[in-house]
């Protein structure tokens, strides 16, 4: 008979020979920031791969001229960009490589699709996004990727 602490190691040992692929949503959230260190530690205790994503997502301006469409794409990416190339430079201070991901449309529909596509084994990302107002008015983008995604979701609170 196993032994409480016996069978917590067995489930350990299965949990990380599971997992091989990870892909961490971030959004340069607080929340987001906390996934990337969870997942910085399960890629590493399970010498697994990391992938980062950052979704673009606009907000609607589509009454805007195109050079203030522009300016706006230009930024969203600039930030987007930067948000990658932190997580990026902790990551690899942690001796991983990683894959970057920049997509642009709605977060939930592109975090499932290259979770999907890539074969990623486990989803991290925060419980909060940036803005309390957009979560109201999109609904919650941890739950949509937690009832959509084909691979478990760890939501860092």
């Amino acid at each position: 008979m196993l032994g409480l602490s016996s069978l917590f190691s067995l489930l350990l040992y299965v949990m990380i020979k599971m997992i091989s692929k990870i892909l961490v949503a971030l959004d340069g959230s607080t929340h987001s920031e906390k996934a990337l260190d969870y997942a910085i530690f399960l890629t590493k205790t399970c010498k697994a791969s990391l992938g980062l994503i950052h979704v673009i997502h606009f907000p609607p301006i589509s009454s805007a001229d195109p050079q203030t469409v522009d300016k706006v794409t230009q930024l969203l990416e600039s930030a987007g960009n930067k948000i990658l190339t932190k997580a990026e430079k902790e990551a690899e201070a942690a001796r991983l490589k990683v894959e970057r991901i920049q997509e642009v449309g709605y977060p939930v529909n592109h975090i499932v699709k290259v979770a999907n596509e890539g074969g990623y084994d486990l989803i991290i990302m925060g419980s909060r996004g940036m803005s309390g107002i957009k979560e109201f008015l999109l609904g919650s983008i941890s739950h949509g990727v937690s009832q959509h995604a084909k691979c478990p979701v760890l939501i860092v609170h």
